[in-house]
């Protein structure tokens, strides 16, 4: 049994000490899989899908909010093909994060602030296939700006996205982000109901693909749509405006003016408090 892991092992290393030598530039694209273009070199088509872990901070002071994601990736680079189907090769070999390939420079274009996690190691995935099929997964916290439409607060339904774009390579070098076919955006189970004064009603995917003078960029685009729970500004504000009525019952009209300045500053409070 030792001997055949050590086997494995040792495949799996002179796999990789054979895919990323001197003949493998890390810095160059990949030639695409478009056989249609002369000599196959095409741009890169990049599937794309990613699983919300949670959604913490809802801030409609800054209008923004925070996110937590599994974020992946997946294209072939045949530089890195190393077996075919049904031989003795394994499936895939898993890279570590020291371990330079081409990878898309993808960025998040609502993107205020970024955090990747290190604990206890770097929370990424390099997967190669045999077939140079690479899978890239990373957890990563993200602060993303969310415009918000507060008129018909409490009672609003606020639009947030998640906008995903190369930032360099135009539509001629990154074909397209496309969503991956099945279960492109997936949620952790309880997420729905878990968020801090609103409730994520919908969850869907579309394409944000942009011009400028620079070129094309192929852009992809998840829309959240939370509705506010309502019923949590309502029941307080409802209490304290019966409370309000029973002490001021009875009351003289300088007392009366008292009560209200007292309500008004708490209602002005229990707003901006959420």
């Amino acid at each position: 049994m030792e001997a055949s892991i050590e086997t494995k092992a040792s495949t799996d290393t002179d796999i990789i000490n054979k895919l990323l030598g001197k003949g493998y530039d890390w810095r160059v694209r990949p030639p695409g899989t478009n056989l249609s273009i002369t000599g196959g070199h095409g741009p890169v088509v990049v599937a794309v899908n990613m699983l919300i872990r949670s959604i913490s901070k809802i801030d409609d002071v800054n209008m923004e909010y925070s996110v937590q994601l599994t974020f992946r990736e997946s294209w072939v680079d045949g530089r890195l093909a190393f077996g075919y189907p049904r031989d003795n090769t394994p499936d895939f070999v898993i890279l570590t994060a020291g371990q330079q390939i081409w990878m898309p420079d993808s960025f998040f274009q609502n993107e205020k602030q970024a955090q990747r996690h290190m604990i206890d190691k770097p929370n990424v995935l390099i997967r190669v296939h045999k077939d140079g099929t690479i899978l890239y997964s990373v957890r990563i916290s993200l602060v993303l700006s969310c415009p918000m439409h507060l008129q018909y607060y409490p009672m609003d339904i606020q639009t947030c996205l998640i906008d995903l774009a190369s930032y360099a390579y135009t539509t001629d070098d990154i074909g397209k982000y496309v969503w991956k076919s099945k279960d492109p955006v997936q949620l952790k189970e309880g997420l729905h109901s878990s968020l801090p004064s609103f409730q994520l009603s919908n969850v869907t995917t579309t394409f944000c693909t942009s011009k400028t003078n620079t070129g094309t960029y192929s852009c992809l685009r998840t829309i959240l749509e939370l509705r506010r729970q309502f019923r949590l500004i309502a029941i307080p504000v409802f209490f304290f405006s019966s409370l309000f009525k029973i002490l001021n019952f009875g009351k003289k009209r300088k007392t009366d003016y008292f009560y209200t300045i007292v309500f008004e500053n708490f209602v002005n409070f229990f707003h901006t408090s959420f």
